[in-house]
């Protein structure tokens, strides 16, 4: 059972879901023997002891085990979601009575998720693995007198690096950021293979439709985009990619895509799935390309890919899908309301695969820990990057 002062500093929805949530965790514990094996070597040198820490990533089972490997090094470790619709209340319970303070909820409105993130800063954490900068941007803009505190910040999503670079130009990055987003055991599977594979089962799940013969949109050719285009493709979509990039561009045409306009490539695609990691990928005035019945969906980590606001109200046709009218008497089905669908409508990356991108979050807290990454960005070592990779190909039993 967790300490009675861990309950009563919490903010969750119900700690009677902890059975369900450690059931979660154990599963993804079982399943990431990298992460595992990493951090009985490395993460017990004291170099963590009585640090704060402050989690802030999608609020799972996979997320949970490595808040609690980081507890197991002596960090005093505090955990909220980085959206709120990702939030697993179960997993929430499981961790508080673990010993883990947690602030989140499923479902928590822009001015509750704000706050649950206010709350953990109030913590006063040194250490952030962040995810899309949601509690390093809270803390700059709302709460700048906690930046003082901050002794390096972890990021994991291309749209929080792009985030901490603006505030590097600005002058604000007074602190070390790592760039996890950038390890190579962190973009070239994550995003590919994990969050490629997972949006498209999760768009499929949630509408009960085929993909076979269907045409697909994919705008943005990004690590995301590429695996979401080859998935479509893998389960016999005909895609056509979006991408502003003419390298990008130039490469999903030898991918074996259609390349084309954003209004040509609305044209006919059944499926519509944005990957910029950006805002506005498909812009209000974009929505009148749309044909009759289009499935929307975001692969994205902005909640603002699609314009949501634009299509108006929609009424719920399947859980988590709902039905939007549009002039000339079309209709679009939207997954998730615009949120990340693989895990708003899912369970996220497969845990062998955030076995590699946790196993980066984890050594690049360890390393800022040392105290000698120099305040701005920085790059992942690339040394760290090699360590994961021989250790997983180990626990498959390959040899090189």
């Amino acid at each position: 059972m967790a300490a009675p002062d861990v309950a009563l500093r919490s903010s969750i929805a119900d700690p009677g879901l902890a059975d369900e949530g450690d059931r979660r965790i154990d599963w993804a514990a079982r399943h990431s023997p990298v992460l595992t094996a990493l951090a009985r070597e490395r993460l017990g040198d004291g170099a963590l002891e009585g640090r704060k820490v402050a989690v802030v990533v999608h609020l799972e089972a996979k997320t949970a085990y490595l808040a609690l490997l980081l507890a197991e090094a002596g960090a005093h470790v505090v955990a909220a979601g980085s959206n709120a619709r990702s939030t697993q209340d179960e997993v929430a319970a499981a961790l508080v009575r673990r010993g883990v303070e947690v602030h989140a909820h499923h479902d928590a409105s822009p001015e509750e998720f704000t706050a649950d993130l206010l709350a953990v800063a109030e913590t006063g954490p040194e250490l952030v693995i962040d995810d899309g900068a949601e509690l390093t941007r809270r803390i700059l803009d709302l709460r700048p007198d906690l930046a003082p505190g901050l002794r390096g910040v972890t990021e994991e999503t291309t749209t929080g690096v792009a985030r901490l670079r603006a505030f590097e130009a600005e002058g604000r990055l007074t602190f070390p950021a790592i760039l996890a987003n950038n390890a190579r055991c962190k973009h070239m599977f994550d995003n590919p293979y994990g969050t490629g594979q997972t949006s498209l089962q999760a768009i499929l799940r949630l509408t009960n439709l085929s993909a076979a013969g269907k045409r697909f949109c994919v705008i943005g050719y990004g690590w995301v985009g590429q695996g979401v285009a080859a998935r479509a493709a893998g389960y016999g979509g005909r895609v056509t990619v979006v991408e502003l990039d003419p390298v990008q561009a130039l490469r999903a045409l030898m991918d074996g895509h259609r390349v084309a306009p954003l209004d040509e490539a609305l044209a006919d695609a059944e499926f519509v799935i944005t990957a910029t990691g950006g805002t506005d990928a498909l812009p209000a005035e974009a929505l009148s390309f749309l044909r009759d019945k289009v499935v929307l969906a975001n692969a994205g980590h902005q909640d603002r890919e699609i314009a949501v606001d634009a299509l108006g109200p929609g009424e719920e046709v399947r859980p988590k899908v709902t039905r939007h009218d549009l002039p000339g008497g079309r209709r679009a089905y939207l997954c998730v309301g615009g949120s990340l669908v693989n895990i708003a409508g899912g369970d996220g990356n497969p845990v062998e695969i955030m076995d590699l991108s946790f196993s980066v979050q984890a050594l690049s807290v360890h390393h800022l820990a040392g105290g000698k990454v120099p305040a701005g960005t920085n790059a992942f070592p690339d040394e760290l990057d090699r360590v994961i990779a021989r250790t997983k190909l180990q626990t498959l039993g390959v040899r090189i």
